[in-house]
């Protein structure tokens, strides 16, 4: 075994998540459908073990049983707040009714299955927080949906945010998860669902505590002809921040955007598995994650773009950028491509790991500018070109706002 890699014990005492699973049912008064997707997620979540770094590439450096989830883990209570002008398009699971509470029960758990692994099972079995964006066809939502998600107690918290569009609609969502000092486990999942020629924008800034230990899940769903997707991960805080993000090309014209900026400080730990996965014919995914890393700070990416053979004329791209800040910290980059047709447009990757450029650093600092000045300036410039990727004046300078604060406290 190489350093830096993990060995997770596959021989384990069996939990049972059932009677936590049936507080949480009963706390959040679940209709049919919650109960079902709720006992669906229960039972694998007793079956299914942690996942295996021996096995499985995702999990390669973390060891899922010191992840510290039992049947005895309190449930957390999240402060959930839906803010900007267009809020209407966005509610609560508890609160929703009529077609509302039917595109919950008929969408949620569709793209993020209970199946996909233990934690994800027991996000279904733990169930309490969702939040439903739906947005009509031939609607344009000009302003973002702010949602801000809050944890203040110790515990396992289970934020599901559902994204379902109609046909040509526009929209940004903006959301930012918050904890306290205390010991948390969160196990995000978004589901994004665009309609035929519809773009959904999602956003999301990870400010979480130093303790908190973060799994997310998402999936972006293209199953309608032109349909788009933007996203974003800014991370900025966490003890682990853990993304299992894939985007499913499956319908003609599909496309997504992944973008991603950490920037880690003290033992921080950020590590994202992505999955540009084109099935369909004439799609598109592109794809930038780049992380600035101080003290014994580390980034962990791995990739896989992957171009079936009904995938004609596919165009792919996948870049991974990593700046040292200390000699302690450190990046892991694994990009994969998996093409399995001559007939695409273009399928690329790259990866880099380095520190700041001297000879620029050299330059500033020869024009009067302090070197810790300089630095800051470079590793500043460094993470804002992805931002400024970002379409939406009102979410990219939201984003920028809460990065330069992070940086400010450098």
């Amino acid at each position: 075994m190489r350093r830096g890699e993990c060995m997770t014990t596959v021989v384990e005492q069996r939990m049972d998540f059932k009677a936590a699973s049936q507080a949480a049912g009963r706390e959040w008064n679940d209709t049919p459908w919650q109960a079902t997707l709720r006992a669906r997620g229960t039972k694998l979540a007793n079956e299914l073990d942690w996942p295996d770094s021996r096995a499985e590439r995702p999990w390669k450096y973390y060891d899922a049983t010191q992840i510290g989830l039992t049947p005895e883990t309190p449930l957390a209570d999240v402060d959930v707040t839906i803010a900007g002008d267009a809020a209407g398009y966005a509610q609560r699971f508890g609160d929703a009714k009529g077609e509302a509470a039917e595109t919950i029960a008929r969408h949620a758990g569709t793209m993020v299955l209970p199946e996909t692994d233990r934690l994800t099972a027991l996000h279904y079995a733990l169930l309490r927080d969702g939040v439903l964006v739906n947005v009509p066809a031939n609607v344009e939502v000009a302003e973002p949906i702010r949602l801000v998600r809050s944890v203040s107690k110790a515990g396992v918290s289970t934020p599901h945010t559902l994204i379902v569009t109609g046909a040509n609609s526009r929209v940004t969502v903006v959301q930012e998860y918050t904890s306290s000092d205390e010991a948390i486990v969160a196990l995000p999942v978004a589901e994004i669902l665009p309609g035929p020629g519809a773009e959904v924008s999602y956003y999301c800034i990870h400010s979480w505590g130093a303790r908190t230990k973060v799994f997310a899940h998402q999936r972006f769903l293209g199953a309608e002809r032109d349909a788009a997707f933007h996203n974003l991960h800014l991370v900025l805080g966490g003890e682990v921040v853990k993304g299992h993000l894939e985007s499913t090309l499956r319908a003609r014209g599909t496309a997504s955007e992944l973008l991603g900026v950490a920037y880690g400080t003290g033992e921080s730990r950020g590590d994202f598995y992505t999955l540009q996965d084109h099935i369909g014919p004439d799609t598109r995914s592109d794809l930038l994650y780049k992380a600035a890393l101080r003290d014994s700070s580390r980034a962990i990416y791995y990739g896989q773009t992957r171009v079936g053979l009904d995938a004609k004329n596919a165009d792919a791209n996948q870049e991974n950028r990593n700046l040292l800040l200390s000699k302690s910290a450190r990046a892991d980059s694994d990009p994969v491509l998996e093409i399995l047709t001559s007939n695409i447009i273009r399928a690329s990757h790259g990866a880099t790991a380095g520190p700041v450029d001297q000879e620029q650093l050299y330059y500033m600092q020869a024009r009067g500018i302090r070197p810790r000045d300089a630095e800051a300036m470079l590793v500043r410039a460094f993470l804002e070109a992805v931002l400024g990727r970002v379409p939406n004046e009102a979410a990219r300078e939201e984003l920028s706002a809460k990065l330069e604060a992070k940086l400010e406290q450098a």
